[in-house]
């Protein structure tokens, strides 16, 4: 099981398989690849027009339902090009505070070779439509 990502590795100048990957290589990894994930809009990988995140520009007149387009985009990006995550579950956090901001919670497994460990993380969508990630 590798650690990190096929381009990453590349770009490193490789990395040996280990039959026990560290989680948090591995958590620090899937993060990564999700920042990137999200942050790009569907239609700018002329190969893969389905990789990336809607335009949330074109979401604004269509809320509350935009919440859920999003909730389902996050999760149906994760299932199509994170393979190291299964289980997935993504959930609204309504924030009364900041009724504008746009955050959920993503729950998962992490495949870790032969076992699997449960992880969570939070998105929150900016304004500007940037997605962030935390642990």
């Amino acid at each position: 099981m590798f650690e990190h990502r096929l381009v990453e590795r590349v770009i490193k100048g490789g990395e040996p398989a280990t039959p026990r990957p560290d989680p948090s290589a591995v958590l620090a990894d899937v993060l990564l690849h999700l920042r990137e994930l999200f942050n790009i809009r569907q239609g700018a990988i002329p190969l893969r027009a389905d990789y990336g995140m809607p335009d949330i520009n074109g979401l604004v007149d269509r809320f509350p339902a935009a919440i859920e387009i999003l909730r389902g985009a996050i999760a149906d990006q994760i299932r199509r090009f994170e393979p190291r995550l299964d289980g997935i579950s993504v959930r609204h956090l309504p924030n009364p505070e900041d009724p504008l901001t746009l955050a959920f919670l993503i729950q998962a497994q992490l495949r870790l070779g032969d076992r699997q460990e449960q992880v969570a993380f939070s998105t929150c969508i900016n304004d500007d439509g940037k997605v962030t990630l935390t642990a």
